[in-house]
């Protein structure tokens, strides 16, 4: 009896559970509403945008000048340091270092439609930027001085020669100027006073007469770099003899 007792006690407390928890009937005025979907938006056209936007006056449109900026010529270019003037007939072309130099100067020219004349003569052919330490008070100064840069991976130092009323210490001679320049820096950040000057040899230098079809007429020099890398220094003057 006592087992049929609880038995049923158990029955009961399984109902009231399954009632309260599982079978539960939720009214339909507590449920949320359902979400209703929104329209996707309209397409417009270009056209209809256009029209409801108020127009608006096109702004005005100015011509605007650049600035002016002047050209820079780099000292490694092939540059003329003189040129002929108005009276002038024929011009002398040069100097250049040997004769193949020359020779091949001559050819451009008579591309050009030019007939020059060759001729040598005793004169000075630029080599290069020359940078060096001048004015040293003393031997002992400059080979202080010297031994200093040494230290600093300058290794194609000297001495120079002579120097009664100086000493004069070589860095070197350099075709590029921006070499030479940076050579210079490392000296004075050694508290050297450093200088940039042209190095000149003097010797045997060619150079090409051209007579001119008109009086000052202006010979172009570029035509004789056929190396870009390489540098001609060259002068045109009046023809020797030329009145």
């Amino acid at each position: 009896m006592r087992t049929l007792c609880l038995i049923l006690i158990l029955v009961n407390a399984l109902y009231f559970i399954w009632s309260q928890m599982i079978d539960v009937q939720v009214n339909a005025l507590d449920r949320a509403p359902s979400r209703i979907a929104e329209p996707p938006p309209r397409i417009v056209l270009a056209r209809e945008v256009q029209e409801t936007q108020p127009t608006e006056e096109p702004a005005e449109i100015r011509d605007v000048e650049p600035p002016r900026v002047s050209a820079i010529e780099s000292p490694t270019q092939n540059t003329a340091r003189a040129m002929p003037n108005d009276s002038f007939t024929c011009t002398s072309i040069g100097p250049f270092a040997d004769l193949a130099e020359a020779s091949q100067a001559q050819a451009s020219l008579r591309e050009a439609g030019f007939s020059p004349q060759q001729r040598v003569e005793q004169g000075e052919l630029w080599v290069g930027y020359w940078v060096s330490v001048q004015d040293l008070s003393s031997r002992e100064v400059a080979e202080a001085a010297m031994q200093s840069l040494q230290s600093n991976d300058i290794t194609d130092v000297y001495l120079m020669p002579g120097g009664e009323d100086g000493q004069t210490l070589s860095l070197g001679v350099f075709s590029d100027h921006q070499r030479a320049q940076r050579r210079a820096d490392q000296a004075r950040a050694l508290g050297l006073d450093a200088r940039i000057e042209d190095r000149k040899r003097a010797g045997s230098v060619y150079w090409l007469d051209v007579e001119l079809s008109k009086p000052g007429q202006v010979i172009d020099t570029a035509i004789f770099q056929s190396d870009p890398g390489k540098i001609m220094r060259l002068e045109m003057r009046q023809c020797p003899g030329e009145a």
